[in-house]
């Protein structure tokens, strides 16, 4: 009889373990969503810029599931609320996809933190522990290049509209700014027209070509930026350097050119003196702001009323 009981013991043992296994397995998230991981702030503010690791819930664009971000933000002293700076990185192919990646743009926070501005330093999907799959912007197609570019708008967007429900920020006084590839996605955001986004700082955009004079494609250029750009009725300062080794200033003015041809909306394209040996990084300088900070103080006067 003993024997019979421990049989039993072992038989219902072994078939609960496999239904816990079961279920286990029907309910994994999707390649690319989130589990149930905690969102909201993950650490205590640390230091004097009071920095603090954000996870930020975003709904994928078809609405199939959801992905967590992560985010760090910086912040004057005080309660607020702060007008807010969301900050975006370019592509980088040596960051990490599943791991720890640290991209602080010193200068540029501290820039923005002395004048009252709250900082977000957004990590979009597929970088560092951001969860989500990179998709290129170097597509044949139009049709493709917009699919990247909706991606990194729902990801600022959904930022935006996380941050600004948060106490901290005063809600209706956000500004966007990336470089290079995240000029891109803040330009892609802005053709959503965000809540509570009063301008954009767009540093180094641009994409498709085959050196800093030729594109690949100059009639898919002209026709993404222009259909971009149809759609955005928000002020945007364009910054770039004489010396960028990635676009020159013909291909900065056809950026430009193409995504104001069919926007009433207030914008301006500014062309730096050469800096250093590649003016394409300037914005993530440490000495950068000396630079484009008084064009952005400028704008950001005229904009964030």
């Amino acid at each position: 009889m003993g024997s019979e009981f421990f049989k039993r013991k072992w038989l219902l043992g072994t078939f609960a373990s496999f239904s816990v296994l079961i279920c286990l397995f029907l309910t994994q998230p999707s390649l690319g969503q989130s589990d149930n991981r905690e969102i909201g702030p993950i650490s205590e503010p640390l230091g004097t810029l009071n920095m603090q690791t954000w996870r930020v819930p975003v709904k994928l664009e078809d609405s199939s599931g959801m992905i967590i971000l992560e985010a760090t933000t910086y912040l004057p002293d005080g309660v607020g609320p702060f007008p807010l700076v969301i900050i975006n990185h370019g592509a980088n192919l040596d960051a990490p996809s599943d791991g720890p990646w640290d991209y602080r743009p010193d200068d540029a926070i501290r820039w923005f933190l002395t004048r009252g501005y709250g900082v977000v330093v957004l990590i979009r999907r597929g970088y560092g522990r951001s969860e989500g799959k990179r998709s290129p912007l170097e597509t044949s197609t139009w049709s493709s290049a917009k699919k990247s570019l909706d991606e990194r708008a729902n990801d600022i967007n959904s930022t935006v509209d996380y941050f600004r429900r948060q106490s901290f920020v005063d809600g209706d006084r956000i500004v966007l700014t990336g470089i290079s590839a995240g000029g891109n996605a803040v330009l892609a955001a802005a053709s959503k027209n965000p809540e509570g986004v009063k301008g954009v700082f767009t540093f180094a955009p641009g994409g498709w070509n085959i050196n800093r004079n030729e594109f690949k494609r100059a009639d898919l250029v002209e026709h993404g930026f222009k259909e971009l750009g149809s759609a955005n009725k928000l002020p945007i300062l364009w910054v770039y350097v004489e010396n960028d080794q990635d676009y020159s200033p013909k291909l900065a003015r056809f950026f430009f050119d193409a995504y104001t041809a069919e926007s009433d909306a207030d914008q301006e394209l500014i062309i730096l003196p050469p800096s250093g040996e590649d003016g394409h990084d300037l914005f993530q300088r440490d000495d950068g702001s000396e630079a484009w900070g008084p064009l952005a103080e400028t704008f950001l006067e005229r904009v964030m009323h």
